[in-house]
Order: C-alpha cells, then sequence, then structure tokens
C-alpha cells in the first residue's frame, strides 16, 4: 500500500504558522513600525542573517538621528538658561550684600528646579511607555514562541514557558509601577530639597535610595535567571524523555520504521528553524524597540552631565549638585531598562539551547 500511493514529504518546509504572530504584530503596528515580525523571521528561517540585519538597521539609524533631531532644540535651551543663572548667580554674590544675594540664589535656584523638573518628566513619561511597550511586546513574543517549542520540545516545557513569562511580566509590573519608579521620584524630589541650604540633610537617605533600587534589579534579574536555568535543565529533558520513546517505538516497526523516524526528524528540524528564528527576531526586534528610548534618556543624562561640568567653575555648588538629581534619576532608568532587555534576551538564549535537545538526541 505504501508503494502503490506515494507521497512527497516536505517537512524541511514548514509553514510559519501566522496566526501565532498576530499579537506581536498588532503591538508593533500600535508602535507605527514599518517592519514585519513576520518578515523578520522568514529571512531568518532561509539563512539570510544579513539581510535582517540590514532591513533592522536601517531603521534603527533612522531612530537614532530622529532622537539627536528632537534634543537638539531642548540642549540649546538647557544651556542658555544654565549659563544665565549662573552670571545672574555671581553678579548677586559680587554687587549685592545679605538678603539680596540670598534671593537671587533661590531665584536661581527656581530657574534650575523648573528645568529639572521637565526634564525628570520627559524621563520619567520616556522610561514608563517604554517598559509598557516592553511588557506588551513579550506578552505577543511568548505567545507565538510558547506554539513553536511545542514542536521541538514538548507541551510541558511551552505551558512551563508561558506561565512563567506570564509570572515575570507580572512581577515586573509589580517591581517597577510600585518600587522603582516611585523610588526614582522620591530620589529626585529628596536630591533637590537636600541642595536648598548648605548642608546636606538627606545625602545619606538619597543614597539607600539609589542603592537599593539597583539592588532590587539585580535581584530580581539573578532570580528569574535562576528558576530560568532551572527549568532549562529539567523539563527539555522530560519532553526529551516522551519523544524518545515514540521515536524507538516508530523506528523498531519493521520495513517503515527507518524511514518513519528519518521523517520525524526532518520535521523536528524544520521546527527548531522556525523556533529559533521566532527567537531570533523577537531579540534584535525589541534592541530595536529599545534603543531609540534608551538613547533619548542617555542624551538628556549626557547632557546634564556636560551642564555640571561647565557650571561647576562659574555657579554653585548646591545647583551643581541639584543637576544631579536629573543624572541619578536617569541613570537608573537606564539600567532598570538595561535589565529588563537583557533579562529578556538571556531567558531566550536559554529556552533556544534547551529546547533543541531533541534534535540533537535524534
Amino acid at each position: 500500500m505504501i508503494l502503490a500511493f506515494p507521497k512527497l514529504v516536505s517537512a524541511a518546509e514548514e509553514e510559519l504558522d501566522y496566526d501565532s504572530l498576530s499579537q506581536v504584530e498588532s503591538v508593533l503596528e500600535e508602535q507605527d513600525e514599518d517592519f514585519s515580525f513576520a518578515q523578520i523571521v522568514k529571512l531568518l528561517m532561509t539563512g539570510n542573517v544579513k539581510g535582517a540585519l540590514q532591513s533592522l538597521w536601517e531603521k534603527c539609524t533612522g531612530n537614532f538621528v530622529s532622537s539627536f533631531v528632537l534634543q537638539k532644540e531642548f540642549l540649546k535651551q538647557m544651556m542658555i538658561a544654565a549659563v544665565i543663572a549662573a552670571v545672574f548667580k555671581n553678579l548677586s554674590d559680587a554687587f549685592l550684600q545679605g538678603n539680596a544675594g540670598s534671593a537671587g540664589f533661590y531665584v536661581t535656584y527656581m530657574v534650575f528646579i523648573a528645568l529639572m523638573t521637565d526634564s525628570f518628566y520627559y524621563l520619567n513619561e520616556t522610561a514608563q511607555d517604554l517598559i509598557q511597550l516592553i511588557m506588551d511586546y513579550i506578552k505577543g513574543m511568548i505567545t507565538a514562541y510558547s506554539i513553536a517549542v511545542v514542536s521541538t520540545s514538548g507541551v510541558t516545557t511551552s505551558t512551563a514557558v508561558y506561565e512563567f513569562y506570564l509570572m515575570v511580566i507580572y512581577g515586573m509590573s509589580l517591581l517597577t509601577d510600585y518600587l522603582i519608579l516611585p523610588m526614582i521620584r522620591i530620589l529626585f524630589v529628596l536630591k533637590i530639597v537636600n541642595h536648598i541650604s548648605e548642608e546636606e540633610h538627606f545625602s545619606r537617605l538619597c543614597s539607600t535610595l539609589e542603592k537599593a533600587a539597583g539592588w532590587l534589579m539585580k535581584g530580581f534579574l539573578s532570580l528569574v535567571l535562576g528558576v530560568q536555568m532551572i527549568q532549562s535543565m529539567i523539563l527539555p529533558a522530560v519532553d526529551s524523555l516522551k519523544n524518545t520513546a515514540l521515536e524507538k517505538g516508530i523506528s523498531s516497526i519493521p520495513g517503515i520504521g527507518g524511514g518513519l523516524n528519518t521523517v520525524m526528524t526532518t520535521v523536528i528540524g524544520s521546527a527548531v528553524v522556525i523556533k529559533n528564528s521566532i527567537g531570533a527576531a523577537g531579540i534584535l526586534i525589541l534592541l530595536v524597540l529599545v534603543l531609540p528610548p534608551l538613547l533619548k534618556i542617555g542624551t538628556v543624562v549626557l547632557a546634564y552631565i556636560a551642564a555640571g561640568i561647565l557650571l561647576q567653575p562659574v555657579s554653585d555648588k548646591r545647583i551643581t549638585g541639584a543637576i544631579d538629581a536629573v543624572i541619578k534619576s536617569g541613570k537608573l532608568m537606564m539600567q532598570m531598562i538595561i535589565t529588563m532587555t537583557v533579562l529578556f534576551i538571556l531567558s531566550i538564549a536559554l529556552i533556544a539551547f534547551s529546547t533543541n535537545v531533541n534534535y540533537y538526541a535524534g
């Protein structure tokens, strides 16, 4: 019967399930991105890594240029205000005595508070929008990735991966919304208040908040990667044991066992290509989404660092100290975004390597 009714097997050209990518595609459409997740996956599936990187690099380069253009006017206004404020403060100290000099300082300080508050609001909005984007993107990405994991490893691993990522996203939301971002806001206010008087009253509290935020991010990263590593060591091996028993049973069928086993190995190999392509595309697109906002935050931080360097010789030390409020806050926001991005990339890499066990074992 098998010889009488032959059928062509094309497992190596297994079609990509576009329905599983619909959620992540909708996230990209909401961001008005002009590239397709499925298109990048198809390029990687055919081995055209250069084409995928070139497509994303063009988009990334455009974002870099637009980020610098948007910050150009802001930097100009900040430097003009900083120079005027410094000149006004020194003239007040040189020609006016008593309360007039103090009044000049407080006027100068109010100008800087207004400028720094506007900058901090910009940083806060940029970081919040990016965090929400990362979580929405991961939700869509992990849905497609979990479906791909089923065909390479098994239902046990896929279900565990999906549930684990849902818990990670929930944990990230709680950590950022109720701990890290509020701590950064409090740190910003305390640093401004700390430099109103010549004696610093909240320096130790500011230092403690800054260290606590860093420890929370490092602890969350270590915890998630530790749990992910344990899962990657156990769950794929359990599914591999089940699939190995099935493969041995099929290969033991007289006459056609060897052919069926070869077909199964080819199917698993095709599924591995699709799974790894989805993972690689997810990482590359995440970098494209994260880099422009990260660059905007970094540009503001660098601008305030430059302003502090230029103002230190001519301005009051309390003003240059208050500038650190934006610098420290911006650095913590960048650290938070980088931590989430690294967490996602390393998790995808761990899942990709561990769920290839069925193919290598076969």
